[in-house]
């Protein structure tokens, strides 16, 4: 795993999967370890997946503002610029979350953020609620957790 602050890249949906199960149980021992009342299992993918997301957003650093934000993103390759562009023309929202979600459980997450904020950042969170969804019926389909 990367040390805090860097971007985790992964290969394969698998991959990342494994990697999110591994944050998931990571969390859940903090929680168990910390006396407090430990939440619904689906509220800590909810934190995991937030801060998954997070890490795969470009930062921007603060104390520079000659570089507008656009021109900060990720640099997109070829097929990744057609999703966003894609995505652009696709007019509903419903429809835009639905594709970022196919990218996001068909490539990886971090492929999914950096397609939203080519193309819309505003999609985000709508995004990030829909994974939370979408990820936990898959890790219950996995037996990986144990629906409540």
């Amino acid at each position: 795993m990367a040390e805090e602050g860097q971007k985790e890249l992964y290969d394969s949906p698998e991959e990342e999967i494994r990697a999110l199960e591994q944050k998931l149980e990571q969390k859940k021992r903090e929680f168990a370890s910390g006396g407090a009342e430990i939440p619904h299992e689906k509220e800590i993918l909810r934190e995991v997946l937030r801060e998954h997301i997070e890490q795969a957003r470009p930062q921007v650093p603060q104390e520079s503002t000659a570089v507008p934000p656009a021109a900060a993103t990720h640099i997109l390759t070829d097929g990744l610029k057609k999703k966003a562009d894609e995505l652009k023309e696709k007019g509903k929202r419903a429809e835009q979350v639905r594709h970022l979600v196919e990218v996001a459980l068909t490539r990886t997450i971090h492929e999914a953020v950096k397609v939203a904020e080519s193309a819309t950042p505003y999609l985000l969170d709508e995004l990030h609620d829909h994974l939370v969804d979408d990820y936990y019926e898959k890790l219950v389909a996995l037996r990986k957790i144990k629906a409540l």
